[in-house]
């Protein structure tokens, strides 16, 4: 086994989000030989790392920080690891719970998740609401997911659901792998000018807004 698979492992196990100390922990407990290896030793006596402890919580760190099957949740300190799949995720996240799909009018947001990528881009949620936001944002807190959510953008439109479907259709280069409403924070300036489109098209003269 690799170190790295003990570390997957370890988390994979938890069923949850763990930081890198409690990682260490358990590594020492159910994988004692990636405690105290010749190497670690060796950058001891090196000067590198203070004690096995340290040199242990290094290598963690340096793991889950490149590798993508982990989410970083970076709102607490020390930060914490899982490995939710982005597929889980958005089942937890897609319920639908007092939406009003017969409305025109809706509102589209940006959320900040508190979750960042391995290249430290924050991850930010693209969606609707015929809610209010305030009302959909504690919604989201219910499902027990891992996310620190907070407003970044809000657009009350007509035809909601035409601009979400667009900005996840353009927006696709900056989705976190295969999540259809996750991506990294480098879309955010692209979501004001489609938004402001969308606007200027629904208002332009002889637009059918769906209210005919």
């Amino acid at each position: 086994m690799k170190f790295s698979d003990a570390v997957y492992e370890v988390v994979a196990a938890t069923g949850a989000s763990i930081t890198p100390q409690e990682i260490r922990d358990r590594i020492k407990r159910d994988y004692p030989a990636f405690y105290g290896t010749e190497a670690a030793v060796r950058n001891i006596d090196a000067g590198h790392y203070k004690d096995l402890d340290h040199a242990l919580l290094s290598a963690i760190y340096t793991t889950v920080r490149t590798d993508s099957r982990y989410l970083i949740d970076r709102s607490t300190k020390p930060y914490k690891v899982s490995i939710e799949s982005s597929q889980a995720i958005e089942q937890v996240l897609d319920g639908g719970d007092g939406e009003d799909l017969e409305r025109l009018n809706g509102i589209v947001y940006v959320l900040g998740t508190g979750v960042y990528t391995k290249e430290g881009k924050r991850i930010v949620k693209i969606g609707y609401t015929t809610q209010e936001l305030a009302a959909r944002i504690r919604q989201l807190y219910t499902t027990g997911a891992m996310f620190q959510f907070e407003e970044l953008e809000a657009y009350r439109v007509d035809n909601y659901d035409l601009l979400e479907h667009a900005l996840h259709k353009l927006l696709a280069p900056f989705r976190l792998n295969n999540a259809r409403e996750f991506f990294s924070e480098d879309a955010i300036p692209f979501v004001r000018e489609i938004a402001d489109i969308h606007r200027r098209i629904q208002a332009a003269p002889g637009a059918w807004n769906g209210a005919q």
